[in-house]
């Protein structure tokens, strides 16, 4: 079982890592497998896919998305970025701003956009 060093420390959660770690969910209960499963066959550690998931590690290594790829069988490993990668470039810019901000700014910025929102509908 292997682990990327750059993979391996955990942190505040991002909106791509926690698109990724639910794309890698959702195939993974769709394929039946369990985390340990997935584990045995990507060469991975449970724990590690675990944090995956739940997108505790910001920023994986290629290789950890490959290995999970194959372990989940015919899944190209860019099929794992899942909803994000239809994101324009200015919603992933806006995003990763937005997750550099305190969660009181954060959350008035939210009420900026769904008050903005209502109104054009």
């Amino acid at each position: 079982m292997h682990v990327q060093s750059s993979t391996a420390r955990c942190g505040p959660a991002t909106l791509l890592a926690v698109q990724i770690g639910k794309e890698i969910r959702r195939r993974r209960l769709a394929a039946g497998l369990t985390i340990e499963a997935l584990a045995e066959r990507s060469g991975l550690v449970p724990h590690h896919i675990s944090n995956l998931e739940r997108g505790k590690i910001p920023d994986p290594h290629v290789s950890t998305l490959a290995a999970i790829a194959k372990g989940l069988g015919k899944v190209a490993p860019g099929e794992l970025l899942g909803t994000v990668r239809d994101l324009s470039p200015r919603a992933l810019e806006a995003a990763r701003i937005f997750e550099t901000v305190p969660g009181d700014v954060q959350d008035g910025i939210l009420q900026v956009l769904r008050a903005t929102s209502r109104r054009r509908r």
